[in-house]
């Protein structure tokens, strides 16, 4: 086990006392933690039998669309899925739903 001398201490504790350490300390802590939510959602439809996720970008490429007309559909509730830091996923059965959607 790694274990800080006195020395060490006080360097970690000026390194926190600068504002750019600070800053990113704080990026990393969200990149990893935005990963684990991703990885953790990827399992979580896997289990459920899901084996593909989708991005907006991947139904606006399916569809034909822009991503703005798949976020249209989101703001009227048509797709929702699930969102992990600054993206967003959606299963295949949520997939599925736009085509009933385009058929009315």
């Amino acid at each position: 086990m790694l274990k800080f001398g006195d020395s060490d201490e006080k360097i970690m504790a000026d390194l926190r006392s600068d504002f750019k350490f600070r800053v990113f300390e704080k990026m990393i802590r969200q990149f990893f933690t935005e990963s684990l939510e991703a990885v953790l959602l990827k399992q979580e439809y896997i289990r459920d039998g899901s084996k593909t996720l989708s991005t907006i970008g991947d139904i606006a490429k399916r569809f034909k669309v822009s991503k703005a007309t798949v976020h249209n559909w989101m703001a009227r509730g048509i797709i929702k899925g699930v969102k992990v830091g600054k993206n967003r996923y959606f299963a295949e059965d949520e997939i599925q739903s736009i085509f009933f959607f385009l058929k009315k």
